[in-house]
């Protein structure tokens, strides 16, 4: 006669371990919700970069047809300034960013700021001279380098003390005063100056 096996008595299978690297519906949730989030941020910045553009250039910040016309500027300018106004001709490799007369002090002003070729802003100060105050707020804590002489103009080459590689070079003529300023190398900074002084002083 058979003996029929107890069922409290037979071996009970252990269920399967899981894996540590395996996830749970919980994870996989997570996972998915990461991915979609990824997704879409990497097609809304794909398309940004179409739409805008990558910039680092002045021609790409500034279309050609929007550009400052300097020469209008500064013909608006010359009405309430007494010294002549500056309109250098830098052509396409320097990029005119703004233009602005300031007639509302003793000693007016006229100020056009500049993308030179090599990336740096430049700014262009001109009045009916260079006085202390003007250079103070152009270069402070200015010191001479050298004396120099552009388009037949006496000018002096400076840095400043106090604002690490910012450069000037600065001239004066019969009646008026010129500040060429700028964290950029001297070079270009001379160059804008020796434009300037060529409209001012032809020949």
């Amino acid at each position: 006669m058979s003996s029929t096996p107890d069922p409290q008595s037979a071996p009970v299978s252990a269920p399967p371990k899981k894996s540590h690297y395996a996830m749970t519906a919980g994870d996989v949730s997570v996972r998915n919700i990461v991915w979609a989030l990824g997704l879409t941020m990497g097609v809304v910045a794909l398309v940004a970069i179409l739409f805008f553009g990558v910039g680092g250039k002045a021609d790409r910040e500034i279309p050609e047809n929007s550009r400052l016309d300097v020469a209008q500027s500064a013909a608006r300018a010359q009405e309430t300034v007494g010294f002549p106004v500056a309109v250098p001709a830098t052509g396409d490799e320097w990029v005119a960013r703004s233009a602005r007369v300031d007639a509302s002090k003793a000693e007016p002003t006229w100020e056009v700021r500049y993308t030179a070729p090599s990336g740096s802003l430049v700014s262009m100060v001109e009045s009916g001279e260079v006085s202390a105050p003007l250079l103070s707020t152009a270069v402070p804590g200015a010191v001479v380098d050298a004396d120099v002489t552009i388009a037949g103009a006496a000018c002096q080459q400076l840095h400043s003390s106090t604002e690490e590689s910012q450069r000037a070079v600065a001239c004066g003529g019969d009646g008026w005063g010129l500040i060429v300023h700028g964290k950029a190398a001297q070079e270009e900074l001379d160059a804008l100056a020796e434009l300037a002084i060529s409209d001012i002083s032809p020949g």
